[in-house]
């Protein structure tokens, strides 16, 4: 595994993208592919994501939290029982999360690439250029 660097700071780090809006998921496949991150799997679906995380081959999750009017509240709930970090995506504001996810990683969308990096190191308890 290559050391992470500046230009590529999640070098090492396996995704799990699970986002319906098929554009909004190709876009973050592109900007984490070019941060040095790979991609495990892009879902678009619960059932989907249940599959891929019985996989268990990523590092962090990325969550739209409203996928196609399904909640991804309860895949949250399995990630944290797994010990799998994630970082919720969304355009809902902080009060509309269920209060035991308040402190978890999130990003607002639209989200800034250096936003969303640093939120995927934060759920993965580390800080920008080390750990």
């Amino acid at each position: 595994m290559d050391a992470p660097s500046a230009a590529r700071p999640l070098t090492g780090v396996r995704a799990l993208i699970v986002e319906d809006e098929f554009l909004l998921a190709l876009m973050l496949e592109e900007e984490l592919n070019a941060a040095g991150c790979t991609i495990a799997h892009t879902v678009g679906d619960l059932t989907k994501a249940r599959a891929a995380a019985r996989l268990a081959d990523f590092d962090v999750a990325l969550l739209d939290v409203n996928l196609a009017g399904e909640l991804v509240y309860p895949f949250a709930d399995e990630l944290v029982q797994a010990g799998i970090p994630f970082v919720f995506m969304s355009g809902y504001g902080i009060s509309n999360f269920p209060e035991r996810f308040l402190d978890s990683p999130r990003v607002a969308k639209p989200y800034e690439a250096s936003e969303l990096i640093r939120e995927i190191f934060r759920s993965l308890g580390k800080t920008m250029g080390g750990s």
